[in-house]
């Protein structure tokens, strides 16, 4: 199999991505963080079996920078949804967090690593700044299963992204310096470094996402070439970044993908999900490819006392110290504090730039330089373990995250809308509605309901409406474009089963024939649309209760009341299901039905 591979470059490209979505898949089964399933699969085919070299598949002048190019677009990705609205609140944690935060943990590790496992002062300063960065490829995924609280989400995603590009500078610097004092050449050539890093990286981060904010926004791009053309910038941006100055691209990519997201280009939803979609194919490949390339020796070396004494300082010592540290003197609560000290996993940048730095140096001929890998990848492995497994109970037992989200958002504030959100708020659960129409948000406040102004669509939205206790989202407007719109934009949040919306018009049958992936459910089996709602409220009909049983299941009932009843909700068991086209209602025979019932019939 190992010489197949070898000899067919081709088939272990296609070998690495079969394996990767599988991971992925595995992942949203489980509901861990990818890297998890992703590492284990590259350490099974690499330093396990054997099957799978890297290394030996591509020269290293193609593989390190095709791995460069793919971090730099997982770092835009992130950078996209960086916006500033998000950390009014938290900026000052944050601005710490990357700045002399991180210093502590860099300065802490280095000194870890040089006298518990023995590692050269200047290499153990390399390895801190290493692992000074957590990783936005686990954060996001992780954030996403937590749903942690609003200033939380905040804090690790800003600090995850920007952090990145932060570490991956001390590290080149700590590089550098290594080189220059091995040729014996003044050390004060590192300033000089790192003010071109600085302003490498800032300006042709700042031109490349105000050239790509310009072109958007004045829809010089036609729709159907604005993801290449916006791939096309940031890898122009970035290449041009790191010729300049070396890894400055990271820098620069995070740079731009902040500028595009705070300029207000219209349709940043559709560019981010291809960016997303993108994000998921590179990390899937760089995961498996950066693990099968770490050796059995160092795999063996991850496993001594000293590698996981120096792992255990540094994730259980240096960040809470550096947490403490960051958020002194800010609004955080301690339990907001708690979870953040303990999430902190290191993900994709770690892995990359080890992996490139560790090759230089033993191709420099640098001794020691092999204990790097090891070192930082038990840290990445041991940082993931411990958030994935520990981070969803630790945080509804800090209170900082939902258990289970079950509330609803109601697109829509009008009489019929309010009228069922009553209806759920009385069963402890969490509501929101949300109108373009100030006369319905101001009717829904007044009586006592939760409500947003503005569109679900607009970008920034997430900045005004809390969705904390939020799980399910039910469009109830006029507007089928915008009910199917909002749909599709909260599958990603919610999970397809969780989102749904009223049938189209009578008089339109055409918009009917939408597929399932462009809409939510049809509430109801279906034949509910907006119209005969309002029918149905406007002639009295009310959300009443009905018992259900074996001998009078949901089917009995729809086969009883036919078009003069609407079922809605099934009630069991403390928990509330709506009925839907996926409802099979042959097998509902328990509960209590939450339904309208036309009282002229």
């Amino acid at each position: 199999m190992t010489e197949l591979l070898a000899s067919h470059p081709g088939l272990a490209v296609a070998a690495i991505i079969a394996l990767g979505v599988a991971a992925q898949w595995l992942a949203w089964r489980w509901r861990v963080p990818a890297i998890l399933p992703l590492l284990a699969a590259g350490f099974l085919v690499g330093p396990v079996l054997g099957v799978l070299r890297p290394s030996e598949l591509f020269p290293a002048e193609i593989f390190f920078p095709l791995v460069s190019l793919a971090v730099g677009l997982i770092l835009f990705e992130g950078g996209l949804t960086l916006r500033f609205a998000e950390i009014r609140e938290t900026r000052r944690v944050v601005l710490n967090l990357v700045t002399w935060g991180g210093l502590v943990t860099w300065l802490g590790a280095a000194v870890a690593a040089h006298l518990v496992a023995g590692v050269d002062m200047h290499l153990a300063l390399l390895f801190g700044a290493l692992v000074m960065v957590t990783g936005p490829t686990v954060i996001g995924p992780l954030l996403r299963i937590v749903r942690p609280v609003s200033n939380v989400a905040s804090v690790l995603k800003w600090e995850g992204i920007v952090i990145d590009a932060v570490g991956a500078l001390v590290a080149v610097l700590v590089y550098e310096s290594l080189l220059l004092s091995r040729a014996g050449e003044p050390l004060g050539n590192v300033v000089l470094l790192l003010l071109r890093f600085l302003l490498v990286g800032a300006v042709t981060g700042a031109a490349g996402g105000a050239a790509l904010a310009w072109l958007l926004k004045r829809r010089a791009v036609p729709d159907f070439l604005i993801n290449v053309v916006a791939l096309a910038a940031l890898f122009a941006t970035f290449t041009v970044a790191d010729v300049l100055s070396s890894e400055a691209g990271l820098l620069a990519a995070v740079v731009m993908g902040i500028i595009v997201a705070n300029a207000g280009v219209p349709n940043l939803g559709a560019l981010l999900t291809f960016k997303e979609d993108l994000t998921v194919l590179f990390v899937s490949m760089l995961f498996i490819v950066l693990a099968a390339n770490v050796s059995q020796e160092a795999v063996l070396a991850a496993l001594s006392w000293e590698t996981l004494a120096v792992v255990a300082i540094v994730v259980l010592l240096l960040r809470p110290l550096d947490v403490l540290l960051s958020s002194l003197g800010s609004k955080l609560t301690w339990q907001e504090r708690a979870f953040i000290a303990w999430v902190g996993p290191r993900g994709i940048v770690a892995a990359s730039v080890t992996s490139l730095l560790a090759t230089r140096l033993l191709d420099e001929g640098i001794a020691g330089a092999e204990a790097l890998v090891p070192l930082v990848f038990a840290v990445i492995v041991v940082s993931v373990l411990l958030a994935s497994l520990t981070a969803k109970p630790l945080g509804v037992r800090l209170g900082v995250a939902d258990p289970d989200p079950q509330g609803f958002l109601l697109l829509g504030a009008h009489p019929v809308a309010r009228h069922i959100a009553k209806h759920l708020a009385d069963r402890g659960l969490a509501v929101l509605l949300a109108d373009t129409n100030p006369a319905n948000v101001a009717a829904a406040r007044a009586e006592g309901l939760p409500a947003y102004h503005g569109s679900l669509l607009a970008d920034g939205m997430d900045d005004q409406a809390r969705l904390a206790g939020i799980g399910r989202l039910i469009a109830l407007t006029s507007n089928e474009e915008a009910n199917a719109l909002t749909a599709v934009r909260f599958r990603r949040e919610f999970g397809k089963d969780n989102v749904f919306q009223l049938t189209p018009k009578e008089h339109e049958p055409s918009v009917n024939r939408l597929g399932g992936e462009h809409r939510g459910l049809w509430l109801s089996q279906g034949g509910l649309s907006y119209d005969r709602l309002q029918r149905l409220y406007g002639s009295g009909a009310e959300l009443v209760e009905v018992p259900l049983s074996d001998e009078h299941t949901l089917a009995d009932f729809v086969r009883t009341h036919g078009d003069g009843a609407v079922p809605l909700f099934i009630v069991q068991d403390g928990q509330v299901r709506v009925v839907s086209e996926a409802t099979d209602p042959e097998r509902e025979s328990a509960g209590t039905l939450l339904t309208f019932i036309d009282p002229r019939v």
